[in-house]
């Protein structure tokens, strides 16, 4: 004997317990006759600001106006639920083909999206829909589910559009970040995070002028996981800050321990994006940095990206100057990649600038590229900045470079990044 169906009392519809017991009398048609169905997982975004802004009864009223339209939007044989308290799940049994489910998710679209007057205010619902087709990859009911919550925040994703179709390659991709992001909380938790560091080399005199401390993840087997299978995940997460915090109290160790060694060059870091644009939590991790790093804290060279300033240039030149105030060094990173406006150049407190490694692909053989690189050391220099060449990988190359008085480069020819133990070790024999 089935449980009665429990009706929400403002929405009219069933609930949850209601939406296993659909689902799978769905699943059954579908494997049975072959036919095809689709769930959509519907969410209206303004119910919390109306409840906030305008009470309780005003966002009842908005709740049973959603529903009233989901019920007027269906098909005979669809069914709708209330997933949760501005989610709403529809069972497309009525399509005939695929198709069909564009036409289904349009109406409803349509529908809620049109404009309503609550206590007197106008409201535009904000509608974005998730849709899983039957039958599919997945023909199990909590997997169903899962897989229209993924494509439900892909459609939130996506500016253009309003609605995602979830799909196998993007089950994989999903299932392959959360793995990323499980592995970066668990090596933040075991320390298993490493800087891999590489030498920077003073043109004029040829000796090591100081190091950029790259950050890397060991794997559970101790192999070394790239950055790029890591580092978006992360900022996307919103783990990066924990690993920058790890990487500066990392790198003050690294100078202390090196002061018994001899070895006194600054090490530079690189600043992400995602981390500049939390300037609150970034400034208070630096602020604690250079209490305790009292005696020499521009041993720190802090590396922004270029875009970083560029999002908000008012923002940014603010917050440079604060970070130049505790005494750390500072260097803008990629210069050249994006810069539209290079006289906000004069109102940034650098110290240096790292020119793009695109400007050193063809050169010299391309005279375009080799005049590009020549004028930015140029105009670096007749701004008091130090200019830094990355990715020098060739003898050419680097002649170019000395011969237009460019101050610093790292790359290949080099050496690539090194870690700790060897670097030390690197270090003494070309000291």
């Amino acid at each position: 004997m089935k449980e009665p169906i429990q009706i929400d009392p403002v929405t009219g519809l069933p609930g949850r317990t209601y939406l296993w017991s659909i689902l799978g009398d769905t699943l059954n048609l579908v494997r049975r006759n072959a036919t095809y169905a689709a769930v959509l997982l519907v969410q209206v975004d303004e119910l919390t600001s109306i409840r906030d802004e305008l009470g309780i009864d005003a966002g009842d009223a908005f709740l049973k106006l959603t529903s009233s339209r989901i019920k007027n939007s269906l098909w005979d044989l669809d069914s709708a639920v209330q997933f949760d308290t501005d989610k709403f799940v529809i069972i497309a049994n009525s399509i005939q083909n695929p198709e069909d489910v564009h036409i289904v998710m349009n109406k409803v679209h349509n529908y809620l999206s049109l404009e309503c007057d609550i206590s007197g205010q106008t409201i535009l619902p904000t509608v974005n829909i998730g849709i899983v087709m039957l039958p599919g990859d997945a023909m199990e009911m909590d997997e169903i589910i899962s897989n229209a919550s993924i494509a439900l925040k892909m459609a939130y994703a996506r500016n253009d559009h309003h609605y995602f179709y979830y799909n196998q390659e993007l089950g994989e991709e999903i299932e392959y970040q959360q793995s990323i992001k499980n592995s970066i909380i668990e090596t933040l938790a075991n320390q298993r995070f490493l800087l891999m560091l590489q030498p920077k080399i003073n043109v004029k005199s040829g000796t090591v002028s100081g190091v950029e401390a790259l950050v890397r993840m060991r794997d559970n087997d101790g192999n070394i996981v790239s950055p790029a299978d890591f580092i978006q995940v992360a900022e996307k997460s919103n783990i990066i800050a924990q690993i920058g915090n790890w990487v500066l109290v990392r790198v003050r160790e690294i100078i202390e321990e090196w002061k018994k060694t001899g070895i006194d060059i600054p090490i530079s870091i690189n600043i992400s994006d995602m981390e500049f644009k939390g300037s609150a939590k970034l400034l208070s991790a630096l602020y604690t940095l250079s209490e305790v790093n009292r005696e020499n804290p521009g041993k720190i060279i802090l590396e922004i990206n270029e875009t970083s300033i560029t999002n908000d240039v008012d923002l940014a030149a603010a917050l440079l100057a604060e970070i130049k105030s505790y005494g750390f060094g500072l260097s803008l990173d990629g210069f050249g990649s994006g810069l539209s406006n290079l006289s906000i150049l004069k109102d940034m407190n650098i110290d240096e600038i790292k020119i793009a490694r695109e400007f050193l692909d063809d050169v010299p053989e391309n005279s375009k590229n080799t005049s590009l690189f020549e004028a930015i050391i140029h105009l670096g220099h007749s701004l008091d900045f130090r200019v830094v060449a990355m990715g020098v990988e060739t003898k050419s190359q680097y002649d170019i470079l000395k011969a237009a008085n460019c101050d610093e480069y790292q790359g290949f020819l080099i050496s690539k990044p090194m870690e700790e133990a060897d670097f030390i070790s690197w270090y003494k024999n070309n000291s």
